[in-house]
């Protein structure tokens, strides 16, 4: 008598678990952003936009005396992000000017530069 595992069909085992992880995605365009911003990038925006000739932030350097110190600012992400998005007591919008991901990576430097 011969021994066999059915006959037939050949199948292939599946994984009953998977490692790993898979990489989150992290804005990179024009498309709304949804991310956090990317810190590191920010820098050179808040540089090259020219942030610091209005405001304080010692991380940059940086000593304006027209806008507030950020420094003592309390703002979190998403309201600085509306902030240098929208402008309004008397700081320009920044809309149209900067791309969404570098609005956020400007917003994520301001606030984890404190």
């Amino acid at each position: 008598m011969a021994a066999g595992c059915g006959g037939g069909d050949e199948t292939s085992p599946e994984p009953e678990t998977v490692e790993g992880t898979v990489p989150a995605e992290t804005g990179g365009g024009d498309d709304g952003g949804g991310g956090e911003g990317d810190a590191a990038a920010g820098a050179d925006v808040y540089s090259s936009a020219g942030c610091g000739s209005c405001h304080v932030l010692a991380d940059a350097g940086s000593t304006g005396t027209i806008g507030p110190n950020l420094d003592e600012s309390s703002l979190d992400f998403d309201v600085a992000v509306e902030q240098i998005r929208t402008g309004g007591g008397g700081m320009p919008a920044f809309e149209g000017q900067l791309s969404d991901q570098e609005i956020a990576d400007v917003a994520a430097y301001v606030t984890q530069s404190r």
